[in-house]
């Protein structure tokens, strides 16, 4: 080749070097796709496990873009916690953590709470969360034991009801439902020198021993269990009672609230305590029989409208309850949570709750009443009361007195019955409707064993066994057959 040859193709082959150099220059560059983060997803699902023990293997999250794909370059801080949490667990060990490479692991999640049905959330910042699928937590190894049903106060020689109950337990509270572990029963604190009477060991039936017919023999207060089983940790129960069954000689019904004395002239009440009827010493309504404070021994008690009295065998008469319009006859406007003496000294044989007013019959048969409304004085007390006893007027002697809501009966010992109080509804029996400061005889000369005044009727029953009532009848009340109101005694059909 000659020489202007060779020169003339090196200068077309640099031609063509610089065309593609200025060809490449002038081009755009390549269009760079970089993915977004908008959602979490498990990659590693949590797995059962047993209370106490890490979550194996360890619970993964990934942060991912729309069409599922991890962002490896992701660092973002991840937060799991409890969805479903079927026993009120506490999911334990780090629960916030930045993601590697996309994806954060929690490693040692554990919860001490056995149940199954847990699920897992997750969620960080605007990404959209994610819930994990369920799994169950075991209970761990049995560790020890602790009372399911405690004992509860009982009457001696009964059985203890509901039954006593013990589950075995792991470290964590959980019953191990699959153990069998044979349980024992003994007497912790015995104030009462008793014996547990009954099948003392038992074996545990899906992690429950369950002790039926269980007694003690002796009464006795603040009585404890202590349950044992070998190389468990023992438990002691709660405190409970064990008492004397009482039998009573008379009761009660007020209101709402009833009293009554047992044979041994112990006052008990229960029901409504508003206003300290229950003689207690507090305002808590009882569900069963609580016993009077004060230590008093008492031969008769009577329940009114929202307060209590009763006689000693002394003959002195306490009350305890509402007392605005002065029913305690302490000389006060003062509820009482706890018997209070009526003033006066006298000796009463019996008295009488009524609804806002008390009367009571002396030994020697003289009447007294104190409270708001138609004493029987010759006065009207509405607005104030009166605080301590004033006799009855008229010198009658009585054998026994009752006092209704607003009105009072008294027998006298020749079996006449008197009564005084309001008479709006005929509930005084003598032929009106009017009502009476001082006691009107109940007509019919009728010889009677004892009366009972109510809201707005009266009833009694005669020396010979009949009954006969009057005043208010729209329910049928008096018990004649009709539902007319009588301002005399009628025979009850």
């Amino acid at each position: 080749m000659t020489m202007p040859s060779m020169t003339k193709m090196l200068l077309l082959a640099a031609a063509l070097l610089v065309g593609i150099a200025c060809s490449e220059s002038t081009s755009p560059p390549p269009t760079v796709t970089v993915p977004t983060a908008v959602r979490l997803a498990f990659t590693v699902q949590p797995s059962n496990t047993t209370a106490g023990i890490a979550i194996n293997p360890a619970v993964a999250v990934a942060i991912q873009d729309a069409s599922g794909n991890t962002i490896t370059s992701a660092t973002d801080r991840v937060t799991v916690a409890l969805g479903t949490n079927p026993s009120g667990g506490t999911l334990l060990s780090t629960t916030a953590v930045n993601a590697v490479n996309g994806v954060a692991i929690f490693s040692n999640l554990s919860i001490q709470s056995a149940s199954t049905g847990y699920t897992l959330t997750v969620s960080s910042g605007t990404l959209t969360g994610a819930t994990s699928r369920s799994f169950a937590i075991a209970p761990a190894a049995p560790a020890q034991i602790a009372f399911a049903v405690q004992p509860s106060t009982t009457d001696v020689a009964q059985p203890i009801t509901p039954a006593v109950q013990v589950a075995i337990q792991d470290a964590f509270a959980n019953t191990v439902t699959g153990a069998a572990n044979a349980v024992t029963l003994t007497l912790a604190t015995n104030p009462g020198s008793g014996t547990l009477v009954g099948t003392k060991t038992v074996n545990a039936v899906g992690g429950i021993a369950t002790f039926s017919g269980l007694s003690i023999d002796k009464a006795g207060t603040g009585y404890t269990l202590a349950a044992t089983s070998v190389i468990l940790a023992a438990a002691t129960s709660a405190a409970f009672d064990i008492t004397l069954p009482l039998t009573f000689a008379a009761v009660s019904a007020g209101d709402y609230h009833t009293c009554g004395v047992t044979t041994a002239g112990t006052a008990y009440c229960w029901g409504d305590n508003t206003h300290g009827e229950l003689g207690d010493g507090t305002g808590t309504d009882r569900t069963s029989p609580v016993a009077v404070e004060g230590g008093l021994t008492f031969a008769s008690v009577s329940a009114g409208l929202a307060h209590t009295c009763g006689v000693t065998t002394g003959g002195a008469a306490y009350c305890w309850g509402y007392n605005a319009d002065g029913q305690l006859g302490d000389g006060t406007g003062t509820d009482r949570t706890s018997p209070v003496a009526v003033l006066g000294g006298l000796t009463f044989a019996a008295v009488s709750a009524g609804g806002y007013h008390t009367c009571g019959v002396t030994t020697a048969g003289t009447a007294y009443c104190w409270g708001s409304g138609l004493l029987g004085d010759g006065t009207i007390r509405i607005t104030n009361g009166q605080t301590s006893p004033v006799a009855v007027l008229g010198g009658l002697t009585f054998a026994s007195v009752n006092a209704g809501r607003d009105h009072t009966c008294g027998v006298r010992t020749a079996g006449m019955a008197f009564c005084w109080g309001q008479n709006l509804d005929a509930e005084l029996g003598d032929g009106t409707t009017t009502s009476r400061t001082s006691p009107v005889a109940v007509l019919g000369g009728l010889s009677f064993a004892r009366v009972s005044a109510g809201v707005a009727h009266t009833c009694g029953v005669t020396t010979g066994g009949a009954a006969y009532c009057w005043g208010y009848n729209a329910a049928g009340e008096l018990g004649d057959g009709t539902t007319t109101d009588r301002l005399s005694p009628v025979r009850v059909k």
